[in-house]
């Protein structure tokens, strides 16, 4: 039987080993780092850049990543 391709490979959690930037918390009021040691939401870019995400901005990401998996499926009719 073929592989099954994965889709989210360009997704992963790292451990952040020294101090992030948030992508989406990185200026104005709401800015913060995300500290060594704190798992966090990593997305890369077809150019090979990564994005850090918090896990405050990772849940909210993960969740409309769910609603759209559950679209697909339901136009699927599976």
């Amino acid at each position: 039987m073929p592989k099954v391709k994965a889709v989210l490979g360009h997704v992963s959690v790292e451990t952040a080993l020294r101090k992030r930037t948030c992508s989406r918390h990185k200026s104005g009021k709401v800015a913060h780092p995300i500290y060594k040691d704190e798992a966090c939401l990593v997305v890369k870019d077809s150019d090979g850049s990564k994005h850090n995400y918090c896990q405050e901005s990772a849940e909210d990401i993960l969740d409309l990543a769910a609603n759209d998996l559950a679209a697909f499926r339901s136009a699927l009719g599976i």
